[in-house]
């Protein structure tokens, strides 16, 4: 074989060998990296497939560990049923209140009471044909509903006090610096001391020190008409069954249209 021949061999062999170099390398442009590349044959970098793999493999660990959704528990159990519980507690409190209150502890009377209250109790003997109530002793009393609403009298009495006694003896009965608190002088007077001191008067009782007088009012239609009705009033006080300020007023009636007409036949109206 000459030297032509042997040159031409040559220059085949060495280019068969960069054919198959070529074939197993990757050509990676200028500027670009070889994590983000891809092979001559178009098909996508194996780097990015394994990162891609990873990645789901990852979200599928994450969504086995993650935890079950939290189930309500039935609201008979735990600070569910003790809250419902309580507001069963709390919506059946008023109607244990006006059961009470139907059963006459609105008319309870409280540790200090009146002397008639004290001696007589309070309940109810009798009504006249106006309305006004009468203890087992004959001493005129008040008549107070479960809803608070008061008996004609003892609201009118509330009124009258308000219009003849208030000045002195000052609002709700509850006394003054010149005159006693009858709240407190009914616990030791009874309906008939009552109405004697409003009929002729006194003097230097309350205050023996100072010269107190209380004026006669026997001959004063304004409050003897409604002698009554005030005593059933501070009664009431007294026995703390009303409480500051005007009772609750009773609806308009036959019989109250009469108790009112009676008063007004006593002034003269």
């Amino acid at each position: 074989m000459n030297s032509k021949s042997i040159a031409i061999a040559g220059a085949l062999l060495l280019s068969t060998s960069g054919l198959v170099l070529a074939a197993g390398t990757t050509i990676i442009p200028a500027g670009q990296s070889a994590q983000g590349g891809q092979t001559q044959g178009g098909q996508t970098d194996t780097t990015k497939v394994a990162q891609a793999q990873s990645s789901e493999k990852t979200a599928q660990q994450e969504t086995k560990a993650a935890p079950p959704p939290a189930q309500s528990e039935p609201a008979s159990s735990g600070q569910n049923g003790e809250a419902t519980a309580a507001a069963d507690s709390q919506a059946s409190e008023p109607a244990q209140s006006e059961t009470a209150a139907a059963s006459g502890d609105v008319m309870k009377p409280d540790a200090h009471p009146s002397k008639d209250t004290a001696t007589e109790g309070n309940e109810v003997a009798s009504v006249d044909d106006l309305g006004k109530a009468t203890d087992s002793a004959g001493n005129p009393t008040y008549q107070i509903s479960a809803d608070g609403t008061a008996d004609w009298y003892t609201w009118r009495g509330y009124k009258k006090y308000m219009a003849n006694c208030m000045q002195c003896h000052g609002p709700d009965g509850l006394g003054s610096s010149f005159a006693p608190n009858l709240t407190e002088s009914l616990q030791t007077l009874n309906y008939f001391d009552f109405a004697g001191i409003i009929v002729s008067g006194q003097q230097n009782k309350w205050n023996t020190s100072g010269n107190s007088v209380m004026p006669a009012w026997g001959e004063d239609p304004n409050v003897m008409c409604s002698l009554d009705p005030i005593y059933i009033y501070l009664r009431a006080r007294a026995d703390g069954v009303v409480g500051r300020g005007e009772p609750k007023r009773p609806k308009n009636n036959d019989t109250t249209k009469a108790a009112q007409q009676e008063e007004y036949n006593c002034l003269g109206f």
